[in-house]
């Protein structure tokens, strides 16, 4: 599922749920896809802030296994302490 942040020709906006890309365009090229406060069909894909990871890793556990218990010196795998 994809969601596109969506405008009409009346600069109405609104949000649509679809199961590709492909139907978006499908449904901009048979009329069907409609805005839902005033029904026009001249709808166009608005501007959106996309998810953007910028390549940060997960931190590293700061306990040798990364447990909870490793921190209180119960850690099971590095033995009594």
């Amino acid at each position: 599922m994809i969601v596109f942040n969506l405008r009409c020709g009346d600069g109405h906006t609104f949000e649509e749920w679809f199961g590709s890309g492909s139907e978006f365009e499908t449904k901009i090229d048979d009329g069907s896809l409609t805005c839902p406060e005033c029904g026009d069909t001249h709808v166009a894909k608005a501007l959106s802030a996309p998810r953007i990871n910028g390549g940060a890793q997960t931190p590293a556990p700061s306990t040798p296994c990364g447990m909870p218990a490793c921190g209180t010196g119960m850690c099971q795998m590095m033995g009594d302490t």
